[in-house]
């Protein structure tokens, strides 16, 4: 369980050197979280977030670039592996 008195560290995030620049942007968290629209039939591969991510969207919170209202719209999305690893080819 996170430690919620524990105040988060500095988090940075820096577009310049981001691994998938470019790639990934449409489905970058930091953009996800920006949007405040929701889609009107919610797609059965919308998932919680676990642990690490609910961590990183407080620090997200606690730094101000997105708002509780916001983040609390966050769900994963469940993509098949082989598009992550497209990804990651193309990012090294």
């Amino acid at each position: 369980m996170t430690d919620m008195t524990r105040r988060p560290l500095p988090l940075t995030i820096d577009c310049g050197t981001c691994p998938v620049r470019d790639i990934g942007c449409a489905d970058c968290m930091v953009t996800a979280l920006g949007s405040a629209s929701s889609p009107a039939d919610p797609d059965p591969q919308l998932l919680p977030l676990d642990r690490r991510e609910r961590e990183v969207i407080s620090r997200l919170i606690a730094v101000g670039l997105v708002s509780a209202e916001t983040a609390n719209e966050a769900r994963a999305v469940h993509e098949p592996r082989s598009d992550y690893e497209d990804l990651r080819r193309h990012a090294v």
